[in-house]
């Protein structure tokens, strides 16, 4: 008998990472390979591929996240390791106790750097088959566009979601994670407007639906939307304090405080991502500081009450 076979796990609870680039994970300090991550052989966490023949199909999930923005790129130096570290990883292990042994964690990565809800970025071409925006000589991933309503960064996001819950109808769903607003820091009116009529579509067009039992409160709106705090290099920038006050009275229930102090790419970090390291999370604050205070927020809001 081989004792060493994996358990394949076909029943998820699905948690989606949104954003720019703090939600893209732009942690370049070296892995740890001492870190005791529960799932090492992969066997319980997983995420819904972005990249070529991965596509739309349940891959392991390794520190790296498939995401619209591609990082794989970024190897780090003297490391045999490819890419950046988000919250990914980190939040997807500490999920595994708070859900019953026979479900695993599929993340859904959507994210791109440097994105936002003004400014004159397109609002990108959408592909109803691959779910994905796609423009012509982007390769893998995409290019920086906009998010808002209609926008095919918004249908990525919404047609992931019903996707991945499809997959198997006791797949349940944990909360959207948002991370973004540095990149529309001039203009705090325009980006709460622009942000609240994106998520009253997507909670309209999910309710719609027959997938509001999958979360907590058998309904979508803003409890099951987990508004992250920054780094704090933002918020003496232009109106990003403001962006997340807004943020915090759109819905004070699920919003994430995170110390000012939480290292960032100062420390460790090699300033290949961004000539301003400290514009984002690094040294494994995701792992340190970050997840655990968005896992204890879906504590609070019961979330895994009914899983």
């Amino acid at each position: 008998m081989n004792t060493n076979k994996r358990k394949k796990y076909d029943k998820f609870v699905v948690v989606c990472i949104a954003g720019q680039s703090n939600a893209v994970g732009f942690d370049e300090s070296p892995v740890n390979k001492k870190i005791a991550y529960k799932n090492l052989d992969n066997s319980r966490i997983k995420q819904l591929g972005f990249y070529g023949d991965d596509n739309l199909k349940i891959v392991d999930l390794d520190y790296c996240a498939q995401a619209m923005q591609d990082m794989r790129v970024h190897n780090r130096p003297n490391t045999a390791t490819c890419g950046t570290k988000g919250i990914h990883l980190p939040l997807a292990n500490l999920l595994l106790d708070h859900i019953p042994n026979d479900y695993g964690v599929l993340v859904l990565s959507i994210s791109y750097g440097g994105t936002g809800f003004t400014g004159e970025a397109p609002k990108g071409t959408y592909s109803d088959i691959l779910k994905k925006p796609i423009e012509i000589g982007a390769g893998e991933g995409t290019i920086a566009q906009r998010w808002g309503a209609n926008t095919a960064y918004y249908e990525t996001l919404r047609d992931r979601i019903k996707y991945a819950l499809e997959l198997n109808d006791q797949n349940k769903f944990a909360g959207i994670v948002w991370c973004q607003g540095e990149n529309d820091m001039l203009d705090a009116a325009m980006h709460k407007s622009c942000f609240e009529a994106m998520t009253a579509q997507l909670f309209e067009e999910l309710n719609t639906t027959n997938l509001a039992s999958r979360t907590p409160k058998g309904i979508w709106d803003k409890d099951i939307w987990y508004n992250l705090e920054t780094v704090g290099y933002w918020y003496g920038q232009g109106q990003c304090q403001k962006i997340w006050d807004n943020y915090r009275t759109w819905n004070e229930k699920t919003y994430i405080e995170i110390p000012r102090e939480t290292d960032s790419n100062e420390i460790n970090g090699t300033g290949q991502t961004a000539s301003i390291r400290g514009a984002h999370y690094g040294n494994d604050a995701f792992e340190k500081v970050v997840a655990p205070r968005v896992l204890q927020k879906m504590i609070d809001m019961n979330t895994f009450k009914n899983f």
